[in-house]
This record gives structure tokens, C-alpha cells and sequence, in this order.
């Protein structure tokens, strides 16, 4: 070795040990020991960490774990307004049509009572005038029965007249039921009458 290349090597030597003046302080050295060890500990840990692909997927599988949770109760919550809020409006339209039913069987009861009671109005006329229709058309038949009667017991034979006799007795004694039978066919024919006009 040359005397230049001795002289570069102590040197470098030189370079690499501390320059020390005064005492050693051996408290201050332990301390930047300490440090250094912890800040390696540390620079250890970090690679380690990143070394470790299973630690790190598994961290990761829990940060996704965690989020599809939060992100599961949010839309359950969500669910649960939006279902609130259906329920109500479900309700609310409820006792709407509730309420408009009610009006609409309200109106619609009244006009029915009213339409009854025009009917009934009605119905009453024309019974009456159908009463006093048939009243003289009994009367007017009545008479035209007598008058046949008459003509018919003049020239049937007597026991044959005897039966018209009795079965005019029957018709005298219950005028009621024949009154009755024409009011009957009164509003019939009213009635067939009203039909045809509808």
C-alpha cells in the first residue's frame, strides 16, 4: 500500500469515529442508545407490517366488514323511515276515503229520502185517483151487471137463476174484495203504463 492510499485510509478511519472533546458522558450515550433502539424497534415494526400481506388483508376484511355493517343499519333505518312514512301517508288516505265515503253515502241516503218521499207523494195520488177510477167504474159496472142481470134473468130459466142471484148476493156482501180487485188491476195496468214510458 502506498503512502497515499495509508494516508486516505486513516482518513476515512478518522472520519468515522466521533470527534470527543472533553469527557465521555456515559448517561447521555445510554440515552441515544435507548433512542436509536426504540427508533429501530419501530422502523422493524413498520416493515414487518408491511411484510405481513395476511395481517394486512385481514385489516382490510375488517374495514370492509365494518362498513357493509354501517352501511347495512343505514339502509335499515332508511327502510324503516321510508315504511313509517308510507304508513302514514297509507293511513292519512285512509281516513280520507273514509271521510269522502261517508259524505258521498251521506248526500246520497238524503236523496233517497227524498226520492222516497216524492214516491211515496206519488203513489198515494195516484192510489187515490186509481180508487175513485175504480169506485165508479164498480158503480158504472154494478149498474151494467143489474141491468144485464135483469136482461139475463128474464130470459134464463129459474134455476139458472137462481145461481146468478146467489152469486150476486156473494159480490153485495163483500164489495170490499171486488173494489179491492180493481184497484189491484188499476195500478197494473199503471204500473205497464209507466214502463213503456221509461
Amino acid at each position: 500500500m502506498s503512502d497515499e492510499a495509508r494516508h486516505a485510509a486513516d482518513k476515512a478511519t478518522a472520519a468515522d469515529k466521533p470527534i470527543v472533546s472533553g469527557p465521555i458522558d456515559e448517561e447521555a450515550l445510554r440515552t441515544d442508545r435507548d433512542a436509536t433502539r426504540e427508533q429501530l424497534g419501530q422502523t422493524v415494526s413498520e416493515l414487518t407490517d408491511k411484510l405481513d400481506v395476511k395481517g394486512r388483508a385481514e385489516d382490510k376484511l375488517q374495514d370492509a366488514t365494518n362498513a357493509a355493517r354501517e352501511k347495512a343499519t343505514e339502509t335499515v333505518e332508511a327502510a324503516a323511515e321510508k315504511t313509517a312514512r308510507a304508513k302514514a301517508a297509507a293511513s292519512r288516505k285512509t281516513a280520507e276515503t273514509k271521510a269522502a265515503v261517508g259524505k258521498k253515502a251521506a248526500a246520497t241516503k238524503q236523496a233517497a229520502t227524498e226520492k222516497a218521499g216524492q214516491s211515496k207523494e206519488s203513489v198515494t195520488h195516484l192510489a187515490a185517483e186509481a180508487k175513485d177510477t175504480t169506485n165508479r167504474k164498480a158503480a158504472e159496472a154494478k149498474q151494467v151487471a143489474r141491468e144485464l142481470a135483469d136482461k139475463a134473468e128474464a130470459a134464463t130459466p129459474e134455476p139458472v137463476a137462481e145461481r146468478g142471484r146467489q152469486a150476486a148476493d156473494v159480490a153485495r156482501k163483500q164489495p170490499a174484495a171486488v173494489a179491492g180487485a180493481a184497484v189491484l188491476a188499476a195500478l197494473i195496468v199503471w204500473w205497464i203504463l209507466r214502463r213503456r214510458q221509461s
